[in-house]
């Protein structure tokens, strides 16, 4: 009286075992395709991905050797040891040469310093420049590129939102609340 497969295979229906081998088939192959079509779809994204990267890093200024232009090789603002003794907003700029998303961010730098030149100074700091060590560590940076606005005549400092550094529009946003906001307090002086 026990289970009796063969017996059942006999007995069964040949047109449904073949409609559910059918399904299960169909159901399998769904599966399959499922599965390496996501591949494909996350096989896409990732080349996009590497092809954008590829095309920014063509968009970056070049030396004269071919290779991206670091930042230290861009002439903007002044030294910070002068602009702090002014009563003009710095907008600051840490920076590590070797630090690619710094010599992505410099173009953009050097527009806003274009813009704003008027308005505030501009100036560079080279996180691993000696001279600068004691400023590195009392900022307390947690990466690169980093950017303050330093304010010595109220002695204020405004960090920026790395968020902020793609879009020049958005970066002029933060620039321009900024200087609404001191120039309000310039007229209640």
């Amino acid at each position: 009286m026990g289970f009796n497969l063969k017996e059942k295979w006999q007995n069964a229906d040949k047109k449904n075992v073949a409609i559910i081998s059918a399904i299960l088939i169909l159901v399998i192959a769904l599966i399959a395709g499922g599965i390496w079509g996501y591949q494909y779809l996350k096989l896409k994204a990732f080349e996009a991905e590497q092809a954008e990267r590829m095309e920014s890093y063509n968009a970056m200024p070049m030396d004269l050797n071919g290779e991206p232009k670091k930042p230290s090789e861009y002439n903007i603002g002044i030294e910070y040891d002068k602009a702090i003794k002014q009563k003009k907003p710095i907008l600051t700029l840490f920076y590590a040469d070797w630090c690619h998303y710094c010599i992505k961010f410099m173009p953009l730098y050097q527009q806003m310093s274009e813009k704003y030149g008027e308005d505030m100074n501009f100036s560079k700091i080279n996180v691993e420049d000696k001279k600068y060590e004691k400023l590195v560590r009392e900022i307390g940076l947690t990466g690169y590129p980093t950017v303050f606005i330093i304010d010595p005549k109220y002695d204020n400092r405004v960090l920026l939102s790395n968020a902020h550094f793609g879009s020049a529009e958005e970066f002029s946003k933060e620039l321009d609340r900024f200087l609404r906001i001191r120039k309000l307090l310039d007229s209640k002086k």
